[in-house]
Protein backbone atom coordinates (compact mmCIF):
# COMPACT_ATOMS: atom_id res chain seq x y z
CA UNK A 1 0.00 0.00 0.00
CA UNK A 2 2.84 2.19 1.07
CA UNK A 3 4.51 1.99 -2.80
CA UNK A 4 1.03 2.91 -4.41
CA UNK A 5 0.53 5.50 -2.23
CA UNK A 6 4.21 7.08 -2.90
CA UNK A 7 3.97 6.24 -6.58
CA UNK A 8 0.50 8.42 -6.40
CA UNK A 9 2.11 11.49 -4.87
CA UNK A 10 5.20 11.13 -7.45
CA UNK A 11 2.39 11.68 -10.05
CA UNK A 12 0.46 14.37 -8.74
CA UNK A 13 4.09 16.50 -7.89
CA UNK A 14 5.00 15.56 -12.17
CA UNK A 15 1.87 16.73 -13.11
CA UNK A 16 1.72 19.94 -10.87
CA UNK A 17 5.01 21.00 -12.46
CA UNK A 18 4.58 20.18 -15.80
CA UNK A 19 1.86 22.56 -15.96
CA UNK A 20 3.87 25.50 -14.52
CA UNK A 21 5.74 25.00 -17.66
CA UNK A 22 2.77 26.14 -20.05
CA UNK A 23 3.12 29.83 -18.16
CA UNK A 24 3.68 31.80 -21.33
CA UNK A 25 1.09 30.99 -23.86
CA UNK A 26 1.70 33.01 -27.00
CA UNK A 27 -1.13 33.58 -29.42
CA UNK A 28 0.23 34.12 -32.78
CA UNK A 29 -2.62 36.67 -33.31
CA UNK A 30 -3.51 39.96 -31.51
CA UNK A 31 -6.87 39.97 -30.37
CA UNK A 32 -9.37 41.90 -32.07
CA UNK A 33 -8.92 45.47 -30.33
CA UNK A 34 -5.60 46.08 -31.19
CA UNK A 35 -4.96 48.18 -34.20
CA UNK A 36 -2.02 47.88 -36.47
CA UNK A 37 1.47 48.67 -34.40
CA UNK A 38 4.32 50.95 -35.55
CA UNK A 39 7.35 52.55 -34.79
CA UNK A 40 9.01 56.21 -35.19
CA UNK A 41 12.78 56.86 -34.37
CA UNK A 42 13.83 59.99 -32.42
CA UNK A 43 17.60 61.73 -31.02
CA UNK A 44 18.00 64.20 -28.85
CA UNK A 45 18.35 67.67 -30.22
CA UNK A 46 21.81 68.37 -28.01
CA UNK A 47 24.85 66.52 -27.88
CA UNK A 48 24.62 63.60 -25.00
CA UNK A 49 20.65 63.98 -25.31
CA UNK A 50 20.69 60.39 -26.61
CA UNK A 51 18.91 58.76 -29.33
CA UNK A 52 16.28 56.17 -29.57
CA UNK A 53 12.71 54.94 -30.71
CA UNK A 54 9.28 54.63 -29.97
CA UNK A 55 7.21 51.55 -30.50
CA UNK A 56 3.19 52.76 -30.60
CA UNK A 57 0.33 50.41 -30.24
CA UNK A 58 -3.29 51.57 -30.33
CA UNK A 59 -5.89 49.57 -29.26
CA UNK A 60 -9.60 50.06 -29.45
CA UNK A 61 -10.98 52.55 -27.04
CA UNK A 62 -13.51 50.31 -24.91
CA UNK A 63 -11.11 47.38 -24.75
CA UNK A 64 -10.79 45.64 -21.46
CA UNK A 65 -7.16 44.41 -22.65
CA UNK A 66 -4.64 46.10 -20.14
CA UNK A 67 -0.71 45.90 -21.98
CA UNK A 68 2.33 46.37 -19.48
CA UNK A 69 5.22 45.01 -21.24
CA UNK A 70 6.37 44.37 -24.95
CA UNK A 71 9.61 42.45 -26.56
CA UNK A 72 10.28 43.94 -29.29
CA UNK A 73 14.25 44.18 -31.75
CA UNK A 74 15.93 42.76 -28.92
CA UNK A 75 14.71 44.96 -25.98
CA UNK A 76 12.09 45.12 -23.25
CA UNK A 77 10.10 47.62 -22.99
CA UNK A 78 7.32 48.95 -20.53
CA UNK A 79 3.62 50.04 -22.11
CA UNK A 80 2.08 52.83 -20.69
CA UNK A 81 -1.45 54.75 -21.79
CA UNK A 82 -0.92 57.54 -23.50
CA UNK A 83 -3.16 60.20 -21.42
CA UNK A 84 -3.80 62.67 -24.81
CA UNK A 85 -5.03 59.78 -26.81
CA UNK A 86 -7.59 56.89 -25.54
CA UNK A 87 -6.96 53.93 -26.77
CA UNK A 88 -2.95 54.40 -27.63
CA UNK A 89 -0.46 52.73 -25.66
CA UNK A 90 3.87 53.85 -26.33
CA UNK A 91 6.77 52.03 -25.51
CA UNK A 92 9.86 54.48 -25.34
CA UNK A 93 13.40 52.57 -26.14
CA UNK A 94 16.83 54.38 -25.51
CA UNK A 95 19.92 53.29 -27.66
CA UNK A 96 22.82 52.70 -25.44
CA UNK A 97 25.08 55.45 -25.06
CA UNK A 98 28.69 55.37 -26.53
CA UNK A 99 30.91 53.94 -23.99
CA UNK A 100 32.97 55.36 -22.01
CA UNK A 101 36.37 54.73 -20.58
CA UNK A 102 37.25 53.06 -17.91
CA UNK A 103 39.40 53.23 -15.30
CA UNK A 104 41.15 49.98 -13.86
CA UNK A 105 43.84 50.71 -10.77
CA UNK A 106 44.94 49.13 -7.97
CA UNK A 107 43.41 51.69 -5.58
CA UNK A 108 40.05 51.45 -5.58
CA UNK A 109 39.40 54.81 -5.06
CA UNK A 110 40.83 56.28 -8.72
CA UNK A 111 37.77 53.93 -9.65
CA UNK A 112 35.35 55.99 -8.23
CA UNK A 113 32.87 57.22 -11.10
CA UNK A 114 32.96 54.01 -13.65
CA UNK A 115 29.80 53.38 -15.30
CA UNK A 116 28.69 49.61 -14.83
CA UNK A 117 28.10 48.20 -18.14
CA UNK A 118 24.64 47.59 -19.06
CA UNK A 119 23.13 44.43 -18.64
CA UNK A 120 20.90 42.82 -21.71
CA UNK A 121 18.58 40.42 -21.02
CA UNK A 122 17.67 37.34 -23.20
CA UNK A 123 14.13 37.46 -24.28
CA UNK A 124 11.79 34.39 -23.71
CA UNK A 125 10.96 34.73 -27.19
CA UNK A 126 12.16 34.61 -30.65
CA UNK A 127 11.00 37.85 -33.00
CA UNK A 128 11.95 38.09 -36.45
CA UNK A 129 12.22 41.77 -37.74
CA UNK A 130 9.22 43.58 -37.39
CA UNK A 131 7.61 41.71 -35.03
CA UNK A 132 6.53 42.30 -31.05
CA UNK A 133 5.48 40.20 -28.47
CA UNK A 134 2.86 41.91 -25.70
CA UNK A 135 2.31 40.74 -22.41
CA UNK A 136 -1.80 41.83 -21.61
CA UNK A 137 -3.93 40.96 -19.10
CA UNK A 138 -7.51 40.82 -19.73
CA UNK A 139 -10.23 40.11 -16.98
CA UNK A 140 -7.44 39.10 -14.54
CA UNK A 141 -5.88 35.98 -16.64
CA UNK A 142 -2.34 37.13 -17.74
CA UNK A 143 -1.78 36.36 -21.51
CA UNK A 144 0.81 36.99 -24.72
CA UNK A 145 0.55 38.19 -28.54
CA UNK A 146 2.48 38.35 -31.66
CA UNK A 147 2.71 41.67 -33.22
CA UNK A 148 3.63 41.16 -37.20
CA UNK A 149 4.66 43.65 -39.59
CA UNK A 150 5.30 46.54 -37.77
CA UNK A 151 5.90 49.24 -39.40
CA UNK A 152 7.93 52.85 -39.39
CA UNK A 153 6.58 55.91 -39.60
CA UNK A 154 8.49 59.37 -40.24
CA UNK A 155 7.62 61.48 -36.85
CA UNK A 156 5.98 63.95 -38.73
CA UNK A 157 3.63 61.74 -39.79
CA UNK A 158 2.38 60.88 -35.93
CA UNK A 159 0.05 63.76 -34.68
CA UNK A 160 -0.65 63.49 -31.04
CA UNK A 161 -2.88 66.00 -29.66
CA UNK A 162 -0.26 66.75 -26.42
CA UNK A 163 2.69 66.02 -27.77
CA UNK A 164 4.52 68.33 -25.09
CA UNK A 165 3.27 65.19 -22.95
CA UNK A 166 5.53 62.29 -24.74
CA UNK A 167 8.83 62.48 -22.78
CA UNK A 168 12.00 60.67 -24.47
Amino acid sequence: MKPLLLSFSALLVMLGFSSCANGKQLQEEPPKAVQQAYYTSWTGGVKGAGSGFNLFIPVDKDSKIVMDTVYFRGKKGVLEKVASEDGLYVARFKSPSEPRDMVMHSDPKKEYGNRPPEIIEDLPFELAQGEAVVRYTKDGEEKYFRIKNIQKKDSREVKLKNPENIRH
